[in-house]
C-alpha cells in the first residue's frame, strides 16, 4: 500500500473556532476544506515540514507548535490518492492576530469556523469527520 506522510495544524481559540484553508485548486480529493500543512518531505521530520509549508502557505511560522498526535486513515474518495494510507502528524497552535492578518499563498483563502460548524457542514475529506470529532475532543480537553 502506498503511504502519504503529512504535517498539519491545528489553529484553534477559547470559542472552539478553528482556521482552515479553503482549498480551491490545491484540493487533492474534492474537498472544500483543509488544514495547513502539506507534505513530510525525505529526510525531514513533521516539525521541520510544518514549518516549512506554513512559511510557503501563510508567510510566517508560529512560536507555539505542539505536536499532538499521528492520526492515520485509508483515502475512499476518488483520485490521486484513492487506497493510499496517509498518515497526518498533527500540531495545535493558538489563533493569533498575526495569523488571521496573513496572506494566503495558497488555495482560495483562510476561513475561521466553529469545530461544530465543521462537523455538521462537511467539506472536509483528509480523515472525514470522525478526525473533526477527535480535534473537537482535543479542544474540549484543552479548553476546560
Amino acid at each position: 500500500m502506498k503511504t502519504r506522510d503529512v504535517a498539519i495544524v491545528i489553529f484553534y481559540d477559547k470559542k472552539f473556532n478553528i482556521i482552515v484553508q479553503e482549498r480551491g485548486r490545491h484540493s487533492k480529493i474534492g474537498e472544500k476544506y483543509g488544514f495547513f500543512g502539506g507534505s513530510i518531505k525525505k529526510g525531514e521530520t513533521p516539525k521541520q515540514a510544518i514549518r516549512r509549508e506554513l512559511f510557503e502557505e501563510i508567510g510566517f511560522v508560529p512560536k507555539i507548535l505542539d505536536y499532538w498526535t499521528k492520526y492515520s486513515f485509508i483515502v475512499k474518495e476518488e483520485g490521486k490518492y484513492r487506497g493510499w494510507l496517509v498518515n497526518l502528524y498533527v500540531f495545535l497552535s493558538v489563533i493569533t492576530p498575526r495569523l488571521e492578518k496573513a496572506e494566503i499563498a495558497e488555495g482560495k483563502g483562510m476561513i475561521k469556523m466553529n469545530i461544530n460548524k465543521a462537523i455538521d457542514e462537511g467539506g472536509f475529506n483528509v480523515g472525514g469527520v470522525a478526525f473533526l470529532q477527535k480535534i473537537k475532543n482535543k479542544l474540549l480537553e484543552i479548553l476546560r
